[in-house]
């Protein structure tokens, strides 16, 4: 079995506008999890058995430096979250799920979104996971999209701006 190297962007992963994005969407995430914890939340197979000691802002930029994917897929991430919760209501972001689900959702936006992308086991690794756990989680999380990866552009729009005005609070 060969090692998987994680490899950093050329680029600078830390510029402003992906910066506050990343803020935005991070914030957002934040108040959905505050959201639900006053709900019961059903185990599924989005749980990990403990909390990731990684905030969800530094998991973003992790994400973003490793796969180089577009700002783009980051938006389109966070539509299939909220696609998601619509479809399934049952199912709620809380601390031990908004890691797995938030993997996923950018995983699945960059394959169908850009260009360049890796293998699961890549992503796996970036994202703290097995390779089982990724290929599991991805099907399901399809699945309960109803394969529904489809953005329109007004709905990409819209989300951009409910990101940047999160971004400034």
């Amino acid at each position: 079995m060969t090692e998987i190297r994680l490899v950093v962007c050329e680029k600078d992963c830390n510029k402003k506008s992906e910066s506050r994005l990343i803020k935005g969407i991070s914030a957002i995430l934040e108040q959905l999890i505050e959201e639900s914890e006053v709900l019961e939340v059903q185990d599924s197979l989005f749980h990990s058995q403990k909390i990731p000691n990684i905030t969800l802002e530094n998991y973003l930029i992790r994400i973003m430096r490793y796969t180089k994917c577009s700002e783009g897929c980051l938006i389109i991430g966070l539509i299939y979250l909220d696609r998601i919760q619509e479809l399934n209501q049952e199912l709620q972001l809380n601390n031990q799920s908004a890691h797995r689900y938030l993997i996923i959702a950018i995983v699945l936006a960059i394959k169908y979104q850009d260009d360049d992308i890796y293998k699961n086991d890549y992503y796996a690794k970036v994202g703290g996971i097995t390779m089982q756990e990724l290929n599991d989680m991805e099907k399901e999380f399809l699945e309960l999209l109803d394969y529904q990866l489809f953005v329109q552009q007004d709905l990409y729009y819209f989300y951009l701006k409910k990101i940047k005005q999160f971004s400034r609070k």
